[in-house]
């Protein structure tokens, strides 16, 4: 179907990442890649306008983890079976076990490959919301297989 194209929010606080990947999904079709700055106006823009995906950096506070609770509670315009995966600096096993009881399908630890990028937003993309949330397996190799430089 022409311009059925995955709507996916991009939630990252550095431009030129968010910029790089938006722009080659969008070439390469993978996927509409929308982007937002903060968690503050992802929350915004999920309030008025529903995303197929979202691929959100975790950040160094709780913002991530409400807006994916938000998400998850059916309060934004994205299903609550959205798939999610997660980009952070670092992230320990509690932190990680949360945001798998959450649902999140993979967290990337920075740096990684823009390809790595664009793989884990295909495998987004192609998720349809109803399925189900991310197996502990998932999140863990998502988390050590994703580093790279």
């Amino acid at each position: 179907m022409p311009n059925a194209q995955r709507q996916l929010l991009l939630v990252d606080p550095h431009s030129l990442f968010r910029r790089t990947v938006a722009l080659v999904a969008r070439q390469m079709q993978i996927a509409d890649v929308h982007e937002c700055s903060s968690h503050e106006a992802a929350q915004r823009l999920l309030e008025h306008q529903p995303m197929d995906a979202l691929l959100l950096d975790i950040g160094q506070g709780l913002d991530a983890l409400a807006l994916l609770q938000s998400v998850r509670a059916g309060a934004l315009r994205c299903p609550p079976s959205t798939p999610v995966a997660l980009t952070a600096e670092a992230c320990d096993l509690s932190t990680a076990q949360l945001y798998k009881e959450l649902g999140a399908r993979r967290i990337m630890l920075k740096p990684f490959k823009v390809k790595t990028a664009l793989e884990v937003i295909q495998d987004l993309a192609f998720t349809p919301p109803s399925a189900g949330p991310a197996t502990a397996s998932d999140a863990r190799s998502g988390a050590g297989g994703a580093s790279g430089g």
